[in-house]
């Protein structure tokens, strides 16, 4: 564990902020770029967690594209701070991108990693660094400097080893949370996920 995850060492200071955002330099990617992920979201309005699989793609700039396969179709395109939702068999929804703040944070913390951009990173979030497993294994905890933001938001937590960004997770304010396994570790997603099972397959992937 990092200087940075203990209490002592809760102020961020350029250099802690610097040595906290390290595996991001190793994170930058070429668009256009896409993987494979499956999510599973757990609510206190569900009984079990939902399970969607799909492909999330990155084609440059903040432009994301998100389409489930399963169990329904569903595609979520963000380009130029707007938002396109299709569902199959429902009528195209738009909106600005201000209207979602959540959605916001995901497009500029993600836009940030696959681009390298610490200093976008460094705007918008506060950041913590644990490094795990291996030497190599790190998980990155963002969470919101804006206090509006913080009301919608409780953290995003971004998990990898060495320069592979495994899974992504969510947790809103509200108690809701989404994890996403990313690339090959999406085909290990359980049949019952559980949040505890989930965040241990993060940490030990490799």
């Amino acid at each position: 564990m990092t200087c940075v995850m203990a209490p002592a060492c809760a102020a961020e200071t350029p250099t802690r902020t610097s040595a906290a955002l390290a595996p991001v330099a190793l994170l930058a990617r070429t668009p256009p770029t896409r993987t494979v992920f499956a999510e599973a979201r757990f609510s206190p309005l569900l009984d079990r967690p939902l399970l969607v699989y799909g492909q999330l793609s990155w084609e440059g700039g903040d432009r994301l594209e998100r389409h489930v396969d399963s169990p329904y179709v569903e595609t979520t395109r963000i380009a130029d701070g707007e938002v396109t939702m299709h569902r199959s068999g429902h009528a195209t929804r738009h909106f600005s991108l201000d209207r979602a703040p959540s959605l916001k944070a995901l497009l500029d913390s993600l836009v940030a990693v696959l681009s390298g951009d610490t200093t976008r990173l460094r705007t918008m979030f506060h950041s913590q660094l644990e490094r795990h497993g291996t030497d190599s294994g790190w998980s990155l905890i963002l969470t919101p400097k804006s206090a509006r933001l913080a009301r919608s938001l409780g953290r995003i937590g971004l998990y990898g080893d060495r320069d592979n960004l495994h899974c992504i997770m969510i947790s809103e304010a509200q108690g809701t949370e989404s994890i996403d396994l990313l690339g090959p570790l999406a085909a290990r997603m359980p049949a019952k996920p559980t949040r505890e099972a989930l965040s241990a397959l993060c940490r030990q992937a490799d």
